[in-house]
């Protein structure tokens, strides 16, 4: 698989992951609200499980995809499921490629990782129009993290 195709798996589960997870907030809402205020039975919390049931589908498609590519390249069936889909060196010079883009990742951790522990400042002062903007800042740093490897991937290549 191409490495473009990895990142764009990568930022789509990202993606995907960030809305499953505002849908599941606005449930522990819900949930903090009957706590708060000891209301009595029957509690209602509604849950949108369409963000959360599309995750998984496209989660399983992507896997299914690159699964049978995978075993084909790597003897052990935990190098398939626990090494990055961007650790498929085919000789060297692609061994090379990946240790610099990793480095680059790695370099781009020091400046993004400040900046976005800054931004969580601001939460106090849009919590109400944006309450799941923690949710956003934390798959920010992962996604930074994956166009740093990928535009560095791209630049030695």
């Amino acid at each position: 698989m191409s490495i473009f195709r990895n990142v764009l798996y990568s930022i789509i589960s990202i993606a995907l992951m960030g809305w499953a997870f505002s849908s599941m907030y606005y449930a522990h809402l819900d949930f903090a609200k009957i706590v708060k205020t000891n209301q009595e039975p029957p509690w209602t919390i509604e849950i949108n499980m369409l963000p959360v049931f599309i995750a998984i589908v496209v989660g399983i498609m992507f896997a299914a995809f690159a699964f049978p590519q995978l075993k084909k390249k790597r003897k052990s069936w935990k190098s398939v499921f626990l090494l990055p889909l961007e650790f498929e060196e085919g000789d060297e010079r692609e061994k090379e490629l990946t240790g610099k883009a990793c480095r680059a990742s790695y370099i781009s951790m020091w400046y993004t990782f400040p900046i976005i522990t800054a931004l969580f400042f601001l939460y106090p002062f849009i919590s109400d129009s944006v309450p799941y903007y923690p949710i956003i800042l934390l798959l920010l740093y992962p996604l930074i993290q994956i166009i740093a490897y990928f535009i560095s991937w791209k630049r030695n290549y």
